[in-house]
Order: structure tokens, then sequence, then C-alpha cells
């Protein structure tokens, strides 16, 4: 006998995202495909286990005992989806008709009440979990086991102590501690800076948990980890309390209150007929029909507008001599277009060594070439040189198949095809002819689509579900490496991957050429990737010696600050636990809270400011919270990322995750480091010029968001002070103000700064109280004054909402579109903000529009002339280009007028410069 303990809340916000692309609804318009896949997985789970006692277990809605703990837990989760929260009760409905136990318990999760129950019950039954949350393999022993749902409603096999040995060479009850020293993104556990899962891994199983760690901590050979962990004790400590489970959770149910009884009940059915679940109600309630193992329920469709691929016979072939590679390349070469799609041992393109590329050539067609490799060692330019994975010797690929890759024609094809551009590149094959990302594609025609990934692409425009990657290994396998798959897998994987790109080629070229956003593909987003793909190639010059040098003294600093700390309060208290922070400051000190959160008095940065002048403690924790933050991301993080053979830091940029079309960047995030303080400026003092005669280059749009609203706007009064070239915080604020341009202070100026662009930005009464330390009434006197002061912004606001109410959508100048289903939302906070998003995406849109636009102009012109600047990294409005000195007059003006001339405006745009031999120097 056992008891299957379902986790409904992770399967009920699973199901909901399932069908979140396309939602599923009956004929009267409710949304029902997340209470479609939460009863289809458990019917699964009937058929496959014919569980004799089961209970579903959800999170309570209040604030739990963590949020106590800690007051960022969780806290960078959004709401529920509306969608969801309506078809909650149905699920709840769905299992009373089906007699099912389910349960809730106020200051506990789902995950609680599941450890409570596995504990009590263990010892009269087997207990089996159903959930994909890691936090409950630490519940997992002899007696408890853990089953994962796959794709679909498919659920894994069992997890037992053996099965997680072998799949994470960790034993149960060392899990607790393994959150502890990664932490979980997933909840915002903060878990030690710097420790990562291999790390983290390598110190339990040498000393076997958390606490025997810290006390061998001498033992740790490598200072860094040392110095890590002693740094970040304080966060484990409190991390390991987040993640560990409760198992006191007052549930006062017996055992029987959980047995299964008979499911197919008339409630269900009725149930069944009111949400329209045809199929469902035909397996389950047609005569003499019995759910088995053998046969599952059968899954509605997840798109009612998407039809299954159309059934083209496949021919994917393995090129497996000089021969045939030969004869390849001579087809190739006589064709338009072709897909390239690159099979490499790492997603981080700059250090990744080609293992193979795949070449589609129509639907259904592809050719997979394998290159032979060592697993051990990456060899010259990216490539393996020894020939223990089977394949082509790569100098045979450079010379056969590189004048193909390298020539404008064929046209190139790819999925995100930056990547593969680098990896070739870096492997001696530049790719050359590139006419079409489909991922770009798919991001042009709407930048809020849930996924731009092949496989979801595949899956929502073709019906098709594509190979996981995941399936190419066995799940106990740790290190998934593609070189150490079998070639024939490899085959099919790759070649597919080949053939849907060129699918979904012919499915988004039609769109693109028939939409508004022809232009914006071809002409600005297609060219960028290209650009994108050499910035991220020429990466920029970290300062290592320096970072060192700022470790050591933040770090001094850090500890003086600690302190300092405990000598104002008079006690010794762990900084990082917001909870013991609030019963320092609120309960012993007695400030004056400013806020109050679900959990308690807020302690965010914003409070603590405003509590500055009651205690001298206060401005402490703020320059401690800043450093400490500074030298994790920063100061500690960027020497590591510094690439072994350029000695550089090659970051990569994203093109289709922000819905505004601005930018991104990761490993490492260049665009987020901090400019507003002495200490966050400091940062920039290490990225410096790449040699000697070289110089920093940094051009920054002048107020550009504000001078595309004039625009947008036509307001007069808004225009005249930009064209004037006056200072337009001023003139706002002597015209909102009524006095004299000479009469306005700088606290004046200062409230008309946050008002100018909080406006663009929806800024609200209260909002700007909360910004400017003042009441409600006088915020909203300002906005009213503003507005009067500025008419023409007022009506573009007024008249911009009411278009994106009437075709739930807003554009760019350029055209780029952003969807607004909320913007009618019964939910008063969804409807605000899609009010919000409408205001803001035209001006921050454009934005991001214009400095692609310059950014193209810059390279084409420096390309152009021949000269040896080159562009290295985009933050927001701001270029930086590495510059030969002796260039650097002739480079200023050109990208002065690069910048300044990308679009026509009703008012100039302006370009703040400077240059130095690192990037403060040049800001």
């Amino acid at each position: 006998m056992a008891l299957f303990l379902v986790d409904g809340h992770a399967l009920a916000y699973r199901s909901y995202f399932a069908f979140a692309g396309a939602p599923l609804r009956n004929s009267q318009g409710e949304e029902t495909g997340a209470v479609y896949g939460f009863l289809n997985t458990l019917l699964t789970l009937f058929s496959k286990y014919s569980p004799e006692y089961i209970a579903v277990a959800f999170d309570s809605r209040e604030a739990t005992f963590r949020h106590e703990q800690f007051e960022d837990y969780k806290a960078h989760r959004p709401e529920m989806p509306e969608g969801l929260v309506a078809q909650l009760p149905v699920m709840f409905e769905a299992l009373d008709a089906m007699g099912l136990a389910w349960l809730q318990a106020p200051g506990f999760e789902a995950d609680d009440i599941i450890a409570t129950l596995a504990r009590r019950w263990r010892d009269d039954v087997e207990v089996k979990i159903v959930s994909g949350d890691k936090d409950l393999l630490q519940l997992i022993d002899d007696r408890v086991h853990v089953i994962r749902p796959g794709k679909g409603v498919v659920l894994e096999n069992e997890l037992d102590a053996a099965g997680l040995l072998q799949l994470t060479g960790l034993r149960p009850e060392q899990f607790v501690d393994y959150l502890a020293l990664v932490g979980d993104a997933s909840d915002n556990v903060p878990g030690v800076r710097g420790i990562g899962e291999k790390t983290a891994n390598t110190l339990l199983q040498r000393f076997g948990s958390l606490d025997a760690i810290y006390q061998h901590l001498d033992d740790i050979e490598k200072p860094s980890v040392r110095r890590r962990l002693l740094e970040g004790r304080a966060s484990a400590l409190a991390s390991r309390d987040l993640v560990r489970l409760r198992e006191d959770v007052p549930v006062a149910l017996g055992l029987e209150a959980f047995v299964r009884g008979e499911h197919r009940t008339p409630a269900l059915e009725r149930l069944i007929d009111r949400l329209e679940f045809k199929r469902m109600k035909g397996q389950l309630f047609a005569a003499e029909t019995r759910v088995t193992a053998a046969d599952p329920p059968a899954q509605e469709p997840v798109r009612a507008q998407t039809a299954p691929a159309a059934r083209i016979p496949v021919r994917y072939r393995c090129v497996d001599s000089v021969l045939a590679l030969e004869a390849l390349a001579c087809d190739l070469a006589g064709r338009e277009e072709i897909v390239i799609d690159v099979e490499t041992s790492s997603l981080d393109a700059m250090r990744a060594v080609l293992a193979g590329i795949a070449v589609g050539t129509a639907p259904g067609e592809a050719w997979y070439v394998p290159l032979c490799s060592d697993l051990d060692e990456p060899g010259t330019l990216g490539l393996l040189p020894a020939a223990r994975a089977p394949g082509l010797a790569p100098d045979d690929v450079r010379r056969v198949l590189g004048p193909v890759l390298a020539a404008e024609r064929p046209g190139k094809i790819g999925q995100n095809i930056k990547y593969d551009a680098i990896a070739l590149a870096r492997a001696g094959l530049p790719l050359g002819g590139i006419v079409f990302d489909t991922m770009v594609a798919s991001y042009t025609l709407d930048p809020a689509r849930r996924s731009h990934g092949l496989n979801a692409l595949a899956k929502e425009e073709l019906g098709h579900e594509m190979i996981p990657f995941e399936a190419l290994f066995d799940r106990r396998t740790r290190e998934k490496d593609i070189r150490r798959v079998a070639l024939d897998r490899v085959v099919e994987y790759a070649c597919e991957d080949a053939d849907y790109t060129w699918r979904l080629k012919e499915t988004f070229a039609p769109l693109i050429e028939a939409s508004e956003v022809r232009s914006l593909f071809h002409d600005v987003e297609m060219p960028l990737s290209g650009l994108l793909t050499r910035m991220e190639m020429t990466g920029v010059r970290v300062d290592a010696a320096f970072l060192g040098e700022l470790a050591e003294r933040y770090g001094a600093r850090i500890a003086d600050l600690e302190a300092a700390v405990y000598a104002s309060v008079g006690e010794q208290f762990n900084i990082a636990s917001t909870a013991k922070l609030r019963e320092v400051l609120f309960e012993r000190l007695k400030l004056k809270p400013a806020r109050r959160t679900k959990t308690g008095y807020s302690t965010d940065a914003d409070v603590l400011e405003g509590l500055a002048g009651q205690h001298p403690v206060v401005n402490l924790l703020l320059e401690w919270r800043q450093l400490i933050k500074l030298k994790g991301t920063y100061v500690d993080a960027l020497p590591r990322l510094i690439h072994p053979e350029t000695g550089r830091v090659h970051t990569s940029y994203n093109q289709a995750v922000a819905t505004t079309g601005r930018l991104s960047s990761s490993d490492p995030n260049l665009q987020n480091i901090p400019i507003r303080t002495p200490e966050g400026r400091e940062i920039r003092r290490a990225f410096v010029a790449r040699e000697a005669g070289w110089v920093l280059l940094d051009a920054d749009y002048s107020q550009i968001e504000l001078r595309i609203l004039a625009h947008l706007s036509g307001d007069a009064a808004l225009q005249q002070a930009f064209r004037e070239g006056v200072d337009v915080h001023r003139a706002t604020a002597a015209r909102v103000m009524k006095v004299a341009p000479e009469q306005v202070t700088d606290e004046m100026r200062g409230h008309a700064k946050v008002v100018n662009f909080g406006i663009v930005y929806g800024m609200g009464a209260r909002g700007l109280a909360q910004s400017l330390g003042i009441e409600t009434a006088e915020a909203r006197q300002f906005i009213d004054d503003y507005f009067r002061s500025y008419p023409g912004v007022k009506r573009f606001i007024d008249d911009t909402i009411a278009a994106a109410r009437r075709d739930k959508a807003v554009t760019t100048l350029l055209g780029r579109m952003r969807r607004l289903p909320d913007i009618d939302s019964s939910n008063p906070g969804a409807r605000a903000f899609s009010e919000r998003v409408a205001v803001n995406t035209p001006v921050q849109g454009t934005a991001a529009d214009i400095i692609k636009l310059a950014m193209l102009a810059v390279d084409r012109e420096l390309r152009l002339r021949g000269l040896g600047a080159r562009l290295i990294l985009q933050v927001h409005d701001e270029l930086l280009l590495d510059v030969p000195a002796v260039e650097l007059d002739a480079v200023s003006k050109l990208v002065r007028e690069c910048m300044e001339s990308a679009m026509d405006l009703d008012v100039p745009l302006r370009v703040d410069m400077g240059s130095g031999a690192n990037w403060l120097e040049a800001h």
C-alpha cells in the first residue's frame, strides 16, 4: 500500500502555463486549460499507479513563516496570473467531485504539508511524493520516494535514495545543506554567493554536512572558496532555515481520510460537461470504459488553432566521409538558402567546443557533419584535434565546407544564429550571408510571446514535439556533453533542429513580409544580430589586478561596517537576516517604521533611507548592503569571467527578451553596473582600453526618452525647450511652479526631474509622493500643474491609452508592436499595469529602436572608412568603443553624427561624449 502526496500548487501552475500561450476555453469564454491539465495528470497517476491513498496539498494565500524569517523570500515572483486565480476554485471543485482529500494550512506551503504527512505515515505505508520541486528531495528515504513530472502528463520513474545519489552525488539528508550553499533562485533563497553546484557537491561529499564544512574551513585548500564561505556564513545558515521543510503542520486527519474511492462520480461528470472536456468524458464515462495503465487519458489539444505539422517524410543523413562532405558542399553551393545549426559542448559560445554542424535544405531534409574530437582538452581555435569521438577531421571540414559557410550565397538561416556564428568563427569557420533568424523573427512579430526557443516555436506553430536535449542522456548523467552521445542519436537530434528551423522560416517569412515590421526585421534586427556577434567576440578588457585591490578594500570596509553596526546597537546579530534586523531597528531601538508589509515592517533600502535621521546605524546598514552587493556581483565575479584565451570579458547580448525592444546582456550582465554612487562608479574603472595607445570612447544620448515624449506628444512648450537647448528640468520647474527660470532652486529642479521621467513610466500621485517625500495631495497637485503646463503630454497619454484599449496593442515609431491583452482586465492591478505599459512602450521602445539604428550606423561607418575603432558595449542609451588614440578625433565626430541623425524627430537628438583610459574616465 502507498500514500500518494501530490504537490497541487506546483501542478496547478504547471498546468496553467502549458496552456498560457493559447488558453483553452469553453463556449462560455471561461479559461479551462489549467483545470484540464490538472485533471489529466491526476487521471494518468490513477491509471499508472492505482494509489490506495492520495492527498493533494496547496499553498495557503497567507504569508508563511518563511516570509517572517526573510522578507525577500519569493519577493521576485509575480502575482498569480489572473487566469489561474479563476481556475483554482474549479480545481478544488473537481477534487471534491472525485472524493479526493485536498489540504491547505495557513502560514505553511504545500511542501510543508507533504513533509508532515510523509513523516507521519511512512511507517504505516510507503509514501510517493508527486512533484518536480527539488525542495522535496530532502524527504527521500527507504520508505519515501519522489515521482517527478515529465513532458505533458508523463510521470517519470520514482527517485529513491540510490537514484538521488547517482543523479546528484548527494544523500537525501545532505540536500538541505546543498540548497543552503547554492541557494534557490526560484524562491529567492540567497545561499552563499560564489558557491556553485560543483563546489557545493565537492564540499558535502568531502565533509558530509554544512556544519562540518564550517568546522573544517582551515582544511579547504582554495583561499577563494574559504573566503566566500566565511563571508557567506550568515547567509548559508539563514538559507538552511528557509529550505528545511517543516514536519509539524497541524493536520487533524487520519490515514483513512485519504482513501481513494471511485472517482468517476456524477458530480465529476456534470463538471466535465460544464467545462466541455468531451474527450475526457468519453474516456471516463463511456460504457464499459475503464482507465488502465495501457490506455491513459488522451490529451485535449493544447492550441485550438494549431494543427499537427504536415506529415513530411524525413531524410536525415550523416556525412561520414570526406567524399560525402565534398558532395554535400557541391550541392549546398548551388542552393539559394540553407539552415545552419551547430552542436557544441557548452551554451557559452565563446568557450564551446564544436562537435558537429547540421545543415537543412528543405522540409524533412537535413545532414549532420560530425567532427572528431578529444573529450578532454580543447585544442586550437575551439576545435578538438584528437579522435575519441567519431567524425571528420577538423582540417577537412574547414577545407571543404569552409568556403560554402563563408560565402554570401547560399543565404544562411538559423535559430539564434548569433550563437552558431560565434562557435563556427572560433573554430576557423566564419559564417557569411546570414539572411534569416527564426528566433529574431518570432520576437519581431510578437515580443511578448512566452518563449522564442526552437522547441516552443515548433510546438506552437507546427504542432510538433521536438526531441528535448535532456532525452539524449540517461537521467542520472550529470555532465551533459553531446560529444558523449551515440552518433546516430545526435544525427536525429541535430537534423531535426535544422529541419524544423527551415519549417519555421517558411512559417514566419510570409508573416514578416506581410506585416508592418518588415523593415524593422530586415533593416534593423537582422543586421544587428551580425553586429552583436562581432561585439561579443571582441569583448572588453578588464583590469583583474585593480578588481583584486578593490575586493580587499571593500572586504575590509565591510568588516569595519559590521563592527560599527554591532557597536552602534550594542550587540552582535545576523545583519543579513531581515527578521533580526527588523527586531533590532523597530523593537530594540524603537525607530518609527515608514511602511509595513504583509510580514512586518519593511527594511528595504527606501525604508532605511527614510529612517536615516533617527539613528546612526541606518547609514551604516545602507553602506554595508551596497558594498556586499557590489563585491559579490561585480568585484569578485568579473575576474572569474575573463576568457582564458582572449584575456577579455565577453558578455552575451539577448536580442529576443525585453518586450520593449531593448537589448539585455548576461554572463555577465554589464548593463546593470551601478553609476549612482561613488563605489558603484568605481567598478567602471576596471573596464580599460585594449592596450597602450588606445582609449575608451563613451557616447550617451541626453534625455532621449523625454525628447521622444516631446516628439510623440507634439507639446509645443516641451519641444521648444529642447530646440532651444535649455535645461528642460529647470524649464519644467519654472512652468509648473510659475517662477522665472533663474528663481528655480536645486530642490525645485529635482522635483521637476522626477516628474518629467515619472510621467514616461506612468507614475501616479502616490508614487510621486513617495519619491519626493511629500503628501499625496501635494503630489497630485504637482501632476495636475504639470499637465496644465504641458497639455500635449496629457493628450498623448489619454489618446495612447484609448488607442491601446481599441487595438489591444501599441507600437513604436519603427512599428515594433507590444500586445496588451489585459488592457480591459477586470483586475484593477492588471489593467493599471497595462495602461502604464501602453504609455511607456512607444517611448522606451522607440528609444531602443534609435540606439539600435545608431549602433548599426556607427559600425557601418567605422568599417567603410577602414578605422580600427570597434563597438564593444551597449548599455541602454550609451555606447562604448575601443579606439586607437590617433583615431579619437575622427571617431568622436563620426559617432556623434551617426547617433544624432539616427532618427528624424521634431526635436534634436543630443549626445554627451567623453574618453579616457577606463570607462569611468570616459563617462
